[in-house]
């Protein structure tokens, strides 16, 4: 039986946070694998960098909701 916990008007369940990792995962993993890799940007720095810098906003929150799952 998963615990449930409604925050405002959101409920989350015990794998919510897990599923969110994985989202994010999917995420950094997609942009990295066919953006950055993609040869414009390979050629382009200041749009890769652009790009590399959403990728570390998402790694951030990736960590984020990992401390957060874990602290829950």
């Amino acid at each position: 039986m998963s615990n449930r916990v409604q925050i405002g008007k959101v409920e989350l369940d015990d794998f919510a946070y897990h599923e969110l990792l994985d989202r994010l995962t999917v995420a950094i993993n997609t942009l990295d694998n066919n953006v950055v890799q993609h040869r414009v940007a390979k050629i382009e720095t200041e749009i890769k960098d652009e790009i590399t810098l959403a990728i570390d906003h998402l790694f951030r929150a990736q960590q984020l909701t990992s401390q957060k799952r874990f602290k829950n």
